[in-house]
């Protein structure tokens, strides 16, 4: 008996400690919690993306190790979730059981799917419903493109990550500035205990109190200098057509807009989707940020043909040039886009974008002049702002096309060069930050989405700024009088270029750009609308342009009244 009694108070009182821990090992698993994503706002405060709380169905991978038949636990699971049995059955299959956070199988569920699975939990091992926070757009596909969305980590991404507190089952950052800036917006985990059965099965949901429990941090907000107004009305104006929307403070590089079209809703990655729906987005590459991607610009890059002109002094404003249906050269026509026939100086050639004066001018440029002079302004290279899949376009030369096609350059590229059409191929956001250096007299700005304290501005002093006026007033007259008069205001000088640009594949139609800012003398904003396959830029693009000047202007009309009424 006395040595019963001594064994007893060994167990109870000498090694109760560590005979406790295996106790709590065998009948507790570590639960991490993830952390609220940090909120992103707009310029003016207003939220973009944020976390809300939602009941969720979330499976333990351990448990799949137990699994005899996964298509009969798939088929039951299928009932509760919003998958077919067999794309669940293709995600269970690559769930990795060693992953310590829970898989979410489906966000927002109601309280009856959730009563359901509490009541046939023994047919559900591993699987519970659980509150989480969850990211949350509350615009859905306003800004999705360079909000971007988020989705669980996989493997591949987990082994390039240098994210040590990165794990499998974590959420992260998949594209635009949720992935650019997702160690930011991350947070920190949290940790809690939950109790299961021999088999692994979850007993309840609940935290063991003499056992440590660390909150989720939410992530570091992020405040971008996007300006929701603009943006919407920007989304909304391209609708469902292909397109892209670019809206840039001209001093600063600030970026107000950056819309692109189609669009789709962000909040739908929050749990895994359906491959029918995920097709339907791909059919409609609705995941390509056209604002990013580069296209013909056509005559938007008449401005530059112009200034290499002036300054090579190949083009006085005396020079006319007449101007019909098109020009021959060594037995090829190089057309115009009316037959109409005149005599044209630069302002009237700009104005009514006439490609048979630009081709005369050409005659007498070296390709090379205009890539150098194209280089300057940023053609050719990426802007590098915050948010991935940006190209860097293609500014071509001579050197360049005898290195990729084994031929020379020809007299008829020069002219095609000339008018923004062959080789070479522009971001919209490039031809923003062109117009902003061209509204700046050569200070070309360094674009940006994410607020900062200082802007950087690069001086451009590869032209003569009395050329630049030249240029600068021909582009007035544009909007004033010429192609571009569907972006006039009555009360704001606005100056712009039309462009229509000719490419292989859309045989009934052409991409339209409108690229402008105002007002002329005093810049603020630049405004870049382009419509792939749209039409005519004057037609398509610039009513889009003149929308968003109004918005802007009125905008800055109400917080100044705003401001007098608060003062007085």
């Amino acid at each position: 008996m006395g040595f019963l009694l001594l064994r007893v108070c060994q167990l109870q009182i000498v090694d109760f400690k560590k005979y406790k821990t295996l106790a709590h090992n065998n009948t507790t698993r570590r639960s991490l919690a993830r952390a609220p994503r940090g909120i992103i706002y707009d310029r003016d405060g207003k939220i973009l993306a944020s976390s809300k709380q939602s009941l969720s169905i979330v499976l333990y991978p351990a448990v799949l190790k137990q699994q005899k038949d996964l298509k009969k636990f798939a088929k039951k699971l299928s009932f509760y979730v919003d998958l077919d049995r067999h794309e669940l059955l293709d995600l269970l299959k690559n769930i990795d059981p060693s992953t310590p956070l829970p898989i979410a199988l489906d966000h927002d569920i109601d309280i009856k799917t959730a009563i359901k699975i509490h009541e046939n939990a023994s047919d559900l091992p591993g699987v519970f419903v659980q509150e989480e926070a969850i990211r949350y757009y509350p615009f859905a596909n306003i800004a999705a493109h360079l909000l971007g969305y988020v989705g669980q980590v996989n493997s591949n991404e987990l082994k390039k990550s240098q994210n040590r507190a990165l794990g499998l089952g974590d959420i992260i950052g998949k594209d635009g500035i949720e992935n650019s800036f997702d160690e930011q917006l991350q947070g920190t985990k949290g940790e809690s205990s939950i109790a299961v059965d021999r088999y692994g099965k979850v007993l309840e949901n609940k935290n063991f109190d003499d056992l440590e429990f660390r909150k989720p941090i939410k992530g570091k907000d992020l405040h971008l200098t996007i300006d929701y107004d603009l943006q919407k009305i920007a989304q909304d104006a391209l609708g469902s057509n292909m397109g892209a929307v670019v809206v840039v403070k001209a001093k600063t590089g600030e970026i107000l807009t950056l819309a692109s079209a189609p669009s789709f809703d962000p909040n739908i990655f929050t749990k895994p989707v359906k491959n029918s729906v995920y097709q339907d987005l791909l059919n409609k590459k609705a995941f390509l940020n056209r604002a990013l991607n580069a296209y013909t610009p056509g005559s938007v890059w008449k401005p530059i043909t112009a200034l290499t002109a002036l300054d090579h002094q190949v083009l006085k404003t005396t020079d006319y040039y007449k101007v019909s249906g098109s020009v021959s050269l060594n037995g090829f026509q190089f057309g115009d886009w009316t037959s109409k026939e005149d005599t044209m100086n630069l302002y009237d050639a700009l104005a009514w974008s006439r490609n048979t004066f630009f081709y005369n001018v050409a005659k007498n440029l070296d390709p090379d002049w205009i890539t150098d002079l194209g280089k300057s302004f940023g053609a050719g290279k990426k802007t590098n702002i915050e948010i991935p899949g940006e190209s860097s376009g293609l500014l071509p030369s001579a050197q360049w096309k005898k290195k990729v096609y084994k031929e020379p350059w020809y007299p008829g590229n020069t002219l095609h060069f000339s008018i923004g059409q062959s080789f070479l191929l522009l971001t919209p956001l490039q031809v923003a930050r062109i117009y902003s250096a061209i509204a700046n007299d050569g200070y070309l700005p360094q674009l940006h989405l994410v607020q900062q304290d200082e802007y950087k501005l690069e001086k451009i002093d590869d032209f003569q700024l009395k050329n630049l006026e030249i240029v600068k007033k021909a582009l007035e007259k544009c909007v004033d009088q010429g192609t571009g008069q569907a972006a006039k205001l009555p009360d704001v000088k606005i100056a712009g270029k039309t462009g229509s640009a000719e490419v292989f594949g859309y045989k009934k139609s052409t991409h339209g750009w409108f690229a402008s800012w105002a007002p002329v003398k005093d810049p603020e904003i630049v405004v870049v609308v382009f419509m792939e396959g749209g039409g005519h830029g004057g037609t398509v693009a610039a009513p889009i342009a003149k929308m968003l000047y109004r918005a802007y202007f009125d905008k800055i009309k109400a917080n100044e009244t705003k401001s007098i009424t608060i003062n007085s």
